[in-house]
């Protein structure tokens, strides 16, 4: 990571309330483990194209905005 990128965190860090980061010590560690996609492998290609566009129709109507790079 860039000394930016740790920058930009630690200036993310200072915004938290002091009770959410009591907890982020964990987060964190749980997130050095690798997701196993297999739990996610019945979900994967389960909707079809046309729903998939309908959902995301609904979202941004209700949202405004849909950004598939995010979650």
């Amino acid at each position: 990571m860039s000394t930016s990128v740790h920058e930009e965190i630690a200036a993310e860090l200072r915004r938290f309330p002091e009770g959410n980061l009591r907890v982020l010590p964990k987060v964190l560690r749980a997130a050095r483990t690798p997701l196993d996609i297999r739990r996610w492998s019945p979900a994967i290609g389960s909707i079809s194209d046309e729903d998939a566009a309908a959902m995301n129709q609904a979202i941004e109507g209700a949202f405004e905005q849909v950004d598939p790079e995010d979650w």
